[in-house]
C-alpha cells in the first residue's frame, strides 16, 4: 500500500500543475482493475469498483470547482489572501477523507487478504497527506502557490515523469511488485523522492523542492518504511 500513498501524492501534485488524463491511462488503468480483480476471483466488481471511481470523481468535483478555484486562486494573488482561499478548502476535509475511504473500501473485494489488512494504513496516510496539505488552514498549499510551485512542476513535467519511470513498471505488475522486498520498496522511494527533489531544485525558488522533500519525509515516516 506504499505506491498507493505514492500515487495519491502525484495525483495530488497532478491536479496543482493542470495534468490532463486521457482517455487511453483511463482504459489503462481499467484494464488493470479487471486484472487485479480477476486474480482475486472477484471479477465481478470490476464495474462496481469502477463505477465507485467514477463516484469519487464526482465527489470531488463536488468539493472543488477547479476553474472556480483558479480564478480565486489569481484574483488573491495581487492581494496576498491565498491563506483565505485555502482555508475556504482545507475546511472541505473531512468530505474529502469520506470519498478516499468509501473507493478504498469498494476496492477492498478485489484485493488479497495481505492487502485488504493494509487498507486502514492506506486510509489513514491519505489523511495525513491532506492534513499535511492543509496544515494551519492551508499555509503550506499557499506559499506552494505564491512561489510559483505550479508554475515549477509544469516546467519539469518531462523530468518527474522521467523519475516516475521505476514505480509505474512496477505498479503495471503486481506479481513482481509482490515479489520485492520491504527494503527495496522503500529503496525505489527514497530514489523517486532524491530524482524529484533534484529536478524541483532546478526551478527559480527553492520552495517546490522544499515543499516536496518535506511531504515525501511526511509521508516516509508513517510508513513501512520509517525503520529502514
Amino acid at each position: 500500500m506504499i505506491w498507493k500513498t505514492i500515487l495519491v501524492a502525484f495525483l495530488a501534485v497532478g491536479v496543482l500543475a493542470e495534468y490532463k488524463v486521457s482517455d487511453e491511462q483511463r482504459e489503462h488503468v481499467k484494464e488493470m482493475i479487471k486484472n487485479v480483480c480477476k486474480k482475486n476471483n472477484a471479477e465481478d466488481k470490476v464495474d462496481e469498483v469502477v463505477n465507485k471511481i467514477k463516484q469519487f470523481v464526482d465527489c470531488l468535483m463536488g468539493l472543488f470547482d477547479f476553474n472556480t478555484v483558479r480564478q480565486e486562486i489569481e484574483a488573491a494573488k495581487p492581494k496576498g489572501a491565498l491563506d483565505e482561499v485555502f482555508k475556504k478548502y482545507c475546511e472541505k476535509s473531512p468530505q474529502l477523507k469520506t470519498c478516499i475511504h468509501d473507493v478504498t473500501a469498494a476496492v477492498s473485494p478485489c484485493l488479497d487478504q495481505s492487502q485488504r489488512e493494509r487498507i486502514p494504513y492506506a486510509d489513514s496516510a491519505t489523511d495525513q497527506l491532506i492534513d499535511f496539505v492543509c496544515y494551519k488552514d492551508g499555509d503550506r498549499i499557499a506559499m506552494f502557490i505564491a512561489e510559483g510551485g505550479p508554475e515549477c512542476f509544469r516546467d519539469k513535467a518531462s523530468a518527474i515523469e522521467s523519475c516516475t519511470t521505476g514505480i509505474k513498471s512496477i505498479l503495471s505488475n503486481f506479481d513482481e511488485a509482490k515479489k520485492l522486498k520491504l527494503a527495496d520498496q522503500c529503496k525505489k522511494v527514497d530514489e523517486l523522492t532524491s530524482c524529484v527533489v533534484k529536478a524541483l531544485e532546478e526551478c527559480d525558488t527553492p520552495t517546490p523542492g522544499n515543499m516536496a522533500e518535506s511531504l515525501f519525509r511526511y509521508i516516509r515516516k508513517d510508513s513501512p518504511c520509517k525503520n529502514i
